[in-house]
C-alpha cells in the first residue's frame, strides 16, 4: 500500500521472494548502512538494501528518514521505490530454554542500475570509458550533489566515492548510499570510516569529525580526478607542479581523442578535460575554505558543456583515413544495407 506520496510499503515476506531469500547469489554489494541484494518481479528488476539494526528504539528515526526521502527526486539520485519495516517474532534456544524474540526486519528497495558502480568500469589507462562518457558522469554526478547541498536544510552525503556512483543502462549516474544515512543519525563517525574507502574522505571530518558541505566537496573532487586521469593520478599531481601536471593530463587524452575527433571538437573536448582537471584539483584542497561550492562546478561545468567550438557531440565528424584505422582498413564486414557495407570499428573507445 501507498504510505508516502511516492514510497510504497512492502512486506517482507515479497523481499525474500524476490531476492531468493537474500541468498548469497543475489548479493550484489555491502554499503555503511547494510547489505544490497539484487531482486527481480514481473521482469522488473530492483536493488534491495537491508538495513543494519544498530539499535532497538529507532522506530521514529526511521520514519522520519522516510520523510525525507519521500522529498528526494532528482534524476542524478537513486531512486527509493519501497521499504519493509516489520517487527517478526523467532524462536531460539537460550540458556537451554526456547524463547520468543522480536526481530526488526528494515530494508530499501530501491530503483535497479543496470551498469552497477563506477568503480567497475574506471581503468588506470585511457582505454577504458571514452571522453564524453565521462564528462557525462562527472556533470551528472555534480547536478546531483547540487541538488542535495540545495535542500533545506542542506544535506550532507558524506561518502562520495566510485562504489557509490551507480550507472542506469543509460550510463546515467545516480548518487547512493549516502540518504540511508537518514536513517542512522546516531552511527559514530568511527563506524563510518571503517566501512568506507579513507583516500575519498576530508581531512576535517578524519581527524577531527568535522562535517560541512565541503566534506562532499573534497570527495567529488578526488572522484573527478580519479575519472580524468585514473587511480594514479592523485599520486602523480603531488609530484609535479600543478600546471605541470595539468598540461599532463590534457596531453593524454588530447593524444587518444584526435585519433576521432577534429578541430573545434577536439579543441572543445581538451577544454573539458582541463576544466575537470581544474576543479578536481581546487576541491581537494586541505583548506576547506579554498574549496568551490558545488554551484560554482556546476556553473562551470554548464559553461564548458554548451562551448560555442562544439558540433553535435552525438554526432562524430571523421575523414576517410579514421574510418580506416578504426576498421582496421574495412577488416571485418558485419552486413549490408541498401545503401552501402557495414563494418565494425575495432578501436578500443570504450564502445564499437
Amino acid at each position: 500500500m501507498t504510505v508516502k506520496e511516492n514510497i510504497l510499503y512492502l512486506n517482507h515476506e515479497w523481499l525474500k521472494e524476490i531476492t531468493d531469500t537474500f541468498s548469497d547469489q543475489r548479493r550484489i554489494g555491502e554499503g555503511t548502512y547494510g547489505v544490497v541484494y539484487k531482486g527481480a518481479s514481473n521482469e522488473e528488476e530492483f536493488a534491495v538494501k537491508k538495513l543494519y539494526n544498530l539499535t532497538r528504539n529507532d522506530d521514529k528515526q526511521f520514519h522520519l528518514g522516510l520523510d525525507e526521502l519521500d522529498k528526494v527526486q532528482h534524476k542524478n539520485i537513486v531512486r527509493l521505490v519501497g521499504y519493509c519495516n516489520e517487527i517478526r517474532h523467532r524462536y531460539a534456544e537460550y540458556k537451554g530454554e526456547t524463547v520468543c524474540a522480536e526481530v526488526i526486519e528494515r530494508a530499501l528497495v530501491l530503483e535497479y542500475c543496470d551498469n552497477g558502480s563506477l568503480r567497475l568500469l574506471l581503468s588506470d589507462d585511457y582505454n577504458g570509458l571514452d571522453w564524453p562518457t565521462r564528462y557525462k558522469i562527472i556533470k551528472g554526478t555534480c547536478d546531483g550533489l547540487e541538488y542535495l547541498h540545495g535542500q533545506n536544510p542542506p544535506f550532507c552525503h558524506l561518502n562520495i566515492k566510485p562504489d557509490n556512483i551507480l550507472l542506469d543502462k543509460y550510463m546515467e549516474p545516480k548518487l547512493s548510499d549516502g540518504l540511508s544515512r537518514l536513517f542512522h543519525r546516531e552511527v559514530s563517525r568511527n563506524t563510518v570510516l571503517a566501512k568506507t574507502t579513507v583516500a575519498y574522505v576530508s581531512p576535517e571530518y578524519r581527524y577531527d569529525g568535522q562535517i560541512s558541505l565541503k566534506c562532499d566537496i573534497y570527495s567529488i573532487g578526488v572522484v573527478m580526478l580519479e575519472i580524468v586521469a585514473g587511480s594514479t593520478g592523485r599520486s602523480k599531481c603531488l609530484e609535479m607542479p600543478r600546471q605541470d601536471f595539468i598540461d599532463l593530463v590534457r596531453g593524454n587524452w588530447r593524444n587518444r581523442l584526435r585519433l576521432i575527433f577534429r578541430g573545434s571538437t577536439l579543441d572543445a573536448y581538451c577544454q573539458q578535460v582541463e576544466r575537470c582537471t581544474e576543479i578536481a584539483l581546487n576541491c581537494m584542497e586541505i583548506d576547506l575554505h579554498k574549496r568551490p561550492h558545488i554551484v560554482d562546478i556546476t556553473i562551470i561545468l554548464n559553461k564548458t558543456e554548451t562551448h560555442e567550438g562544439f558540433d553535435d557531440p552525438k554526432v562524430w565528424k571523421m575523414s576517410f583515413k579514421e574510418l580506416q584505422v578504426i576498421t582496421n582498413d574495412f577488416s571485418e564486414e558485419i552486413g549490408k544495407g541498401a545503401f552501402g557495407v557495414v563494418y565494425k570499428e575495432c578501436l578500443k573507445m570504450g564502445k564499437q
